[in-house]
């Protein structure tokens, strides 16, 4: 089921878009994506480490590539649960100015 966000136009979304970044600059949920986005970043460059270590030490394998799975799983976990947080809030926000 589509959102009402994905339901405007490329230009109506531009406007929705611009109106967040005003409200939510400096507010708490900046902050958590701030944050999130560098969780998912050290845990994509630590599961590809944990790959070249895996590839290069022959004797840990095993661990280092479920370790690797595990953080890429968990990375892609906290991506999709930002995305799906903003498009709420966008999907709040285009509400709100449904009638403007």
């Amino acid at each position: 089921m589509q959102k009402y966000y994905q339901t405007l136009n490329k230009e109506k979304q531009a406007k929705i878009k611009e109106t967040y970044q005003k409200e939510y600059a400096k507010s708490e949920i900046s902050i958590r994506f701030t944050r999130l986005n560098i969780y998912i970043a050290a845990s994509i460059f630590l599961s590809i480490i944990l790959i070249i270590m895996g590839i290069m030490d022959k004797s840990e394998r095993i661990l280092d590539f479920s370790l690797a799975i595990i953080l890429c799983i968990a990375a892609t976990s906290f991506f999709i649960g930002k995305h799906i947080i903003k498009l709420n809030l966008l999907n709040k926000i285009a509400l709100k100015n449904k009638n403007h």
